[in-house]
Parts: structure tokens; sequence; C-alpha cells
């Protein structure tokens, strides 16, 4: 059980950092955040602990493949099991979230509008598009083999 639960949470934490760097560095380049950081009180791209981000994705990878092997009977045997993992993520994670993170209720209801356009709009574009592909490629590779018609 211990090694099937590890191995689990590993696959799922290798996906999280895999989509989380690849999504954030095309979403920087798209949408020129470095350009509005600073003013929206954001650190530097050049800061030690930005550079250090990738480490803390495997924290928040084993996290999701924590508590994704907890709902796993829910979803794995589905055929839309990913769509399944990728609305948990979206309601709980991000519109539902109980802090005030952009695209959250939370924020809707306090903050005011910015200027930072390409901030907001891109990086809501860039969660969804990484969330969609950490939840379909994740429930694939840790679904069973024989469940996947093989």
């Amino acid at each position: 059980m211990l090694k099937e639960s590890g191995k689990f949470v590993g696959k799922i934490t290798l996906v999280h950092v895999i989509t989380y760097i690849a999504c954030g560095m095309a979403a920087m380049t798209l949408f020129h955040y470095q350009s509005s950081l600073s003013q929206a009180g954001m650190r530097d791209t050049n800061s030690l602990i930005v550079g250090l981000a990738p480490v803390f994705q495997i924290v928040r990878g084993a996290l999701f493949g924590i508590v994704l092997w907890l709902f796993k009977k829910s979803f794995i045997h589905s055929k839309y099991g990913w769509l399944m993992i990728w609305t948990m993520i979206l309601i709980i994670g991000i519109f539902n979230t109980p802090a005030t993170a952009p695209g959250s209720i939370e924020y809707f209801i306090y903050y005011e509008p910015t200027e930072f356009w390409n901030l907001e709009i891109g990086g809501m574009l860039e969660i969804l598009i990484q969330t969609f592909l950490f939840s379909f490629i994740s429930f694939h590779w840790v679904r069973p083999k024989d469940k996947q018609g093989r």
C-alpha cells in the first residue's frame, strides 16, 4: 500500500512540476509578466525565492498527490476522471478558495480591478491551461492500464 501510494504521489508530483514550469514560462513570455511584476507588488523573477519556485512546486505537487490519492476511488475508473480532477481543482483551488487569490470569488468581492490586465488575464489563462494539462496527463498516467484498453 505504501509503495503504491508513493508511486502515485510521485507521478502526480512530477506532472505538476513539469506542467507548472512549462505553462509558467510560456505565460511569462506571452503576457510579458516581467514588465508589471514590481508595480503589482510581486517579486522580481531574478529574486532567489522566485528562482526556487520549482523546489516549492515539488511540495505542492506532493500535496496534490496526497489529496488525489484520498479521492482516487471517485475518479480513477471513470472515463472522464480527468474532468473530475480538473473540476475539483477549479472549484476548490481557484474559484472558491478561501484566500483572496486572483480569479477567486473572494478576490472579486474585495479587490478593485487593476490596470495589470496582462497579469490578471494572463495569470487566469495560465492557471486554467496548467491545471487542465495537469489533470488530463495525471489521470491518464495513474489510471490502471486495464481500464485504458491495453
